[in-house]
């Protein structure tokens, strides 16, 4: 469940760093300028820490269940999403494979990750445009002088992949030119939310902290992408 969530939230974030949908005039800006200055913030970061929320509600669950913990990145593909509470699991993108740790079930899972590395890495790097999720969505543009942010909405242009995604919200910040928060809601109603604080750029970020510490004794099972 969370390696999907994991794929997913990467995904969906590429949205923001590299939108090309057609502006749409709002209160001072549009779409088309916002991402332009977005682009060239992310084409200026090297390295991304920050510490996280994240909140799913689920249909059979009487109320949501939250989770903290750190993200980092480094350019040009390397990730950790450290989980320290309510359970503590590590997810690391590093040489091509995802690695997910599952310290007290001393278990592990590994999926080779390379064929989609230019989509999860177009967030972070601002490689290119995001023509592929273009096609099968539709992008509304919020602007609330009010706001200290941006909204970008994503909405389904087919029932095929409406079928899967119901919507995706997304929130930029109007200073720093960030994603600081997004939504994610699957077809069955089922909700993801992260929330991004204490944002870093550009600090030194040592190799070591991408590759996992594990006991010999922890079961690795090799996993493949549906």
């Amino acid at each position: 469940m969370l390696t999907r969530t994991f794929l997913a939230v990467a995904l969906s974030a590429a949205v923001a760093a590299s939108t090309q949908a057609a502006p749409k005039k709002a209160a001072g800006e549009t779409v088309e300028s916002v991402m332009k200055k977005v682009q060239a913030q992310q084409k200026k970061t090297q390295t991304l820490q920050a510490t996280f929320r994240q909140e799913k509600e689920l249909a059979l669950m009487a109320k949501p269940e939250v989770s903290t913990g750190s993200f980092l990145f480094s350019k040009p593909n390397n990730v950790l999403w450290s989980y320290d509470a309510p359970k503590r699991v590590q997810m690391i993108i590093a040489a091509g494979t995802l690695t997910t740790y599952y310290p007290e079930l001393n278990k592990a899972e590994k999926i080779d990750v390379r064929r989609f590395e230019d989509r999860i890495f177009k967030y972070m790097g601002a490689s290119g445009a995001i023509d592929e999720l273009a096609r099968y969505f539709n992008f509304t543009f919020i602007d609330r002088a009010s706001e200290p942010f941006w909204i970008l909405d994503l909405s389904p242009k087919s029932r095929v992949v409406a079928r899967r995604v119901k919507s995706i919200r997304i929130w930029i910040d109007r200073q720093k030119y960030l994603t600081t928060k997004f939504e994610y809601v699957e077809s069955d109603g089922d909700v993801t939310r992260y929330e991004f604080k204490n944002i870093k750029l550009n600090e030194p970020v040592a190799p070591s902290r991408f590759s996992v510490a594990m006991p010999s004794t922890v079961r690795i099972e090799q996993m493949k992408i549906q």
